[in-house]
C-alpha cells in the first residue's frame, strides 16, 4: 500500500525511474568484475542453445549447473541472473548462425558412435521457405537433426561451464581499469 501512495504523490514516471535505479541499476553497479564476466558468459552460452525458441530454459539450466559446482559465495545472485537472461536474448543472431554447427557436430558424433554415415542436413533458402509454409512437416523432417544439435550442446556444457569458472577466477585477479 505504501508503494501506491508514493506512486500517486510522485507520478508514474518518477516512481518507475527511482524504482529502476534502486532495484536494477544499483545492484548491477555493485557487482564485481568476476560476477559480471560469469553472468555474461553463462548467458551467452545458454543463448546459443541450438533450438532457437528454447534458449531461456537452457540459460536457466546453465545458471543452476554453474551454481551447483562452485562455493556458495560464487553462486549466481539475482543481478547476475538478470544479466544472464538479458545476454541470452541478445544472442539470437549468434544462435541462428551457430545452430547448423551444433547440428553438424551432433551428426558427426552420432555417425562416429554408430559407425555408419548419416545424411547431412543442409539449411538452404528452400528449407526456410518450407519452414514458414509447413512448419510442422519441416520440423518433423529435421527433428532428429535438432535433437543431435541439442545433444552436442549438452555434451559441451560441462566443459564450457568449467572454462567460465576459470575465466571468472582469472578476471578477479586482473587489475582494475
Amino acid at each position: 500500500m505504501q508503494g501506491l501512495s508514493v506512486l500517486r504523490q510522485a507520478g508514474l514516471r518518477s516512481w518507475a525511474t527511482s524504482w529502476g535505479r534502486e532495484n536494477l541499476v544499483r545492484p548491477v553497479r555493485e557487482m564485481t568484475r568476476r560476477q559480471l564476466v560469469v553472468a555474461v558468459s553463462v548467458g551467452a552460452w545458454g543463448g546459443i542453445f541450438p533450438f532457437p525458441l528454447c534458449t531461456m530454459p537452457s540459460t536457466l539450466f546453465s545458471v543452476f549447473a554453474y551454481s551447483a559446482g562452485v562455493p556458495k559465495r560464487f553462486r549466481f545472485n539475482a543481478p547476475m541472473g538478470s544479466i544472464a537472461i538479458l545476454v541470452n536474448g541478445l544472442m539470437f543472431p549468434a544462435n541462428l548462425t551457430l545452430m547448423p554447427c551444433f547440428i553438424g557436430a551432433g551428426q558427426k558424433a552420432y555417425s562416429h558412435f554408430r559407425g555408419e554415415e548419416m545424411d547431412g542436413v543442409c539449411f538452404t533458402r528452400e528449407v526456410v521457405t518450407e519452414l514458414q509454409e509447413k512448419p510442422r512437416e519441416t520440423l518433423q523432417r529435421f527433428g532428429a537433426a535438432l535433437g543431435l544439435g541439442v545433444a552436442a550442446w549438452a555434451m559441451a556444457t560441462p566443459l564450457v561451464l568449467g572454462h567460465i569458472r576459470v575465466l571468472g577466477a582469472v578476471s578477479a585477479l586482473m587489475p582494475r581499469l
